[in-house]
């Protein structure tokens, strides 16, 4: 079973910068250290950071901090949500301006801090700088620096922020090194029989410390956390495979079929059977790899959906 992932991103083009066109079906939790802004260019999707869920329409703008844990999946049963990416390291112009490094955002959707005309020109500088990332021009390097400088300094004047001293930021990477831990273990045993009490004492807490450190965490309870994980390995075990549905059930970590048909009820509001279904009428092919559940588009195809984007909000 796979862990949480920690992401490396790679900055295979431009140091300390990166963007990127993606088609996303789902993605599960993961984190980095790079600030990373998501705009959503097509369908309507769920975005979890850390213990807030947001839900995406087209146009919206999602901002997440360095190292927050995040997941993302499509909010309906049509085409996977659209999204464009800029990933910008927090050393990005460090030397002259370093307290980035130990600049802490709000993770946010920034329709909260922007109004529609600010937020319409943060948009049209991020397209600028996709564009000139995914093109071959000569010294496409200048502007985009300058973009991203622009994009930054926004951020700085919409988004709530604090700078904190190196034992702050110390203490903040315990705090998701250890969200990391807990999500992991979560992830290697929710198919058999997991307890609160075991990652209780892998933390050296009492359960009940555990339970309300938990709940502060991921603003969720343990057990409604371990409920959504076998729930979201049987949409995995659907899209792979042919099982029935008892089969499915028991492999995710369910004890029991009712209970596996509840936490669908609740989460996609149909039962298992009628997920399945769905998912076969929108030609989704059970037998794909996990990996096809996201798919990162070439500059050439990132800049002709940039494109028709610009063109259908004009």
């Amino acid at each position: 079973m796979a862990t949480a992932d920690y992401e490396m991103v790679r900055f295979n083009k431009l140091k300390h910068i990166k963007f990127l066109v993606n088609r996303i079906s789902m993605r599960k939790e993961h984190s980095h250290n790079e600030f990373e802004i998501a705009v959503l260019l097509r369908g309507k999707a769920l975005m979890t950071v850390e213990e807030r869920t947001f839900e995406l329409n087209e146009g919206d703008v999602v901002f997440i901090n360095s190292s927050e844990i995040h997941s993302y999946r499509n909010a309906t049963f049509g085409d996977a949500p659209i999204f464009l990416f800029a990933q910008i390291s927090n050393h990005c112009f460090y030397d002259y301006f370093p307290e980035i490094r130990t600049t802490v955002f709000e993770s946010c959707m920034l329709s909260d801090f922007y109004k529609r005309d600010e937020l319409d020109a943060l948009k049209a500088i991020l397209f600028d700088s996709a564009a000139e990332y995914f093109s071959d021009k000569p010294r496409y390097q200048l502007p985009l620096l300058s973009h991203v400088a622009a994009v930054l300094n926004s951020l700085y004047t919409h988004v709530p922020f604090a700078i904190i001293t190196e034992k702050e930021k110390g203490a903040a990477k315990a705090r998701h090194a250890r969200m990391e831990r807990i999500i992991n273990y979560i992830d290697e045993n929710f198919e058999s029989r997991i307890r609160l009490q075991d990652i209780a004492d892998m933390e050296k807490l009492t359960p009940t410390h555990f339970s309300h450190l938990f709940s502060s965490m991921f603003h969720v309870t343990f057990q409604n956390y371990v409920t959504h994980k076998r729930t979201e390995q049987c949409v995995r075990l659907m899209a792979q495979t042919e099982k029935t549905i008892l089969e499915i059930c028991y492999e995710s970590g369910f004890s029991d079929p009712k209970y596996m048909n509840a936490a669908f009820m609740k989460e996609f509001g149909c039962s298992p059977k009628e997920f399945r279904l769905r998912m076969n009428q929108r030609s989704l092919d059970l037998h794909q790899s996990i990996d096809e559940f996201e798919h990162i588009f070439s500059f050439e195809e990132s800049n002709q959906i940039l494109d028709k984007y610009r063109q259908s909000i004009h």
